[in-house]
């Protein structure tokens, strides 16, 4: 019987990666729309997608909260493999986007200097300007957050999973995550006066990283949460229900509801990033519960599952190959910009991401 429920739990296991994963292909295509527009055959009721695309950015922050945390539950963190395997599955393909964007700009008098250091080495979300932060390939920045994230998970989930009753509590690491995530929105506040007419800029402090960590351990939460909502709901029935509907509403809040703020949109654009946090966390911890809802067999079958693995490189590519793509071909249409960002997604899938993703984890075994 153990071994049945130890069968049981991984097959479990494997399909929630299966339906979330799933869910960040539709998150990419979010931020490509918000990028790139609409194409022209969408219908006008789906507009907000262009303005709201860009808010796929707090799902991803919190998905790699809960996804770290999945993958080393119940297991001791080796600093030195944990963060080799981080790079191995962000670098190459990050540095890879980069250089495409750098040869791009090259072309308008590019020269390399402390600007494409900072980076080459992850550090521009430190400094969000136009000039320097988002100096080449914009969406970058986020993999910036990222290493900020990475580099304090050891010492999170080292908090979280201390002798220290109250700070293994999911009550705890979520209330933690809406402190935290209350911090910037309180700064942009008080800062409204100061940042009139810079609505549309990025500015300090908007894309700092550590404004985006009551995100990511929100996406903590949302783990240690699973347990708490499988006993609570037991019906199966009642968790695949509760499952689709929470991840459906969370999805028509990110693509249809318009949240822009007549008084000031800086402080909307704010609220939106943060305040999403929590409804995706929950779509998280329900997919993670309910693998066998019609939802989550739908995100967890082969297309949404692929097109989910190489969404991190559909999009690192998808700003500077639609650049190249637009100045090689000035005629081609959304539908083929569309098309190129997914082919070459999917060659530096199979021809860089994984070979370097193995070279790299079989050197760090040496």
């Amino acid at each position: 019987m153990a071994h049945t429920n130890r069968v049981r739990e991984i097959r479990v296991i494997n399909n929630e990666i299966r339906s979330i994963t799933g869910l960040r292909a539709i998150a990419a295509l979010g931020v490509y729309i918000n990028h790139f527009g609409n194409p022209a055959w969408f219908p006008n009721s789906l507009n907000n997608i262009q303005s709201n695309g860009g808010f796929a950015v707090p799902f991803f922050f919190v998905l790699s909260g809960f996804v770290l945390t999945l993958a080393h539950e119940g297991k001791q963190i080796n600093a030195r493999i944990f963060y080799l395997n981080r790079f191995a599955r962000i670098g190459p393909t990050y540095i890879v986007a980069l250089l495409i964007a750098v040869a791009y700009v090259s072309l308008s008098g590019f020269t390399f200097d402390h600007v494409f250091m900072m980076h080459f080495f992850g550090l521009q979300a430190w400094f969000p300007t136009s000039d320097s932060g988002f100096a080449f390939n914009g969406p970058g920045w986020t993999i910036s957050v990222e290493i900020f994230f990475y580099a304090l998970f050891p010492i999170l989930f080292a908090l979280f999973h201390s002798r220290h009753a109250f700070f293994g509590k999911w009550q705890t690491i979520v209330l933690l995550g809406i402190s935290v995530s209350l911090i910037p929105f309180l700064v942009h506040i008080s800062t409204l006066g100061e940042m009139r007419g810079l609505e549309n800029s990025y500015i300090w402090p908007l894309f700092l990283p550590f404004h985006y960590l009551g995100l990511f351990i929100l996406g903590i939460g949302g783990f240690k949460a699973r347990n708490s909502i499988q006993t609570l709901f037991q019906s199966k029935f009642l968790q695949s229900l509760l499952c689709d509907v929470i991840v459906a509403s969370s999805t028509l809040l990110f693509f249809v509801i318009n949240f822009k703020n007549p008084m000031h949109p800086l402080l909307a654009n704010a609220a939106q990033f943060w305040l999403l946090g929590i409804p995706f966390a929950l779509s998280i911890s329900f997919l993670s519960v309910a693998p066998f809802s019609p939802l989550s067999r739908i995100l967890g079958s082969r297309l949404f599952w692929f097109a989910g693995k190489i969404s991190m490189v559909f999009y690192l590519l998808h700003v500077p190959v639609t650049w190249w793509v637009q100045r090689i071909f000035p005629m081609a249409t959304y539908e083929v910009r569309f098309l190129s960002v997914v082919t070459a997604t999917i060659l530096v899938h199979f021809l860089i991401e994984l070979p370097a993703n193995r070279l790299i984890k079989n050197l760090g075994r040496r």
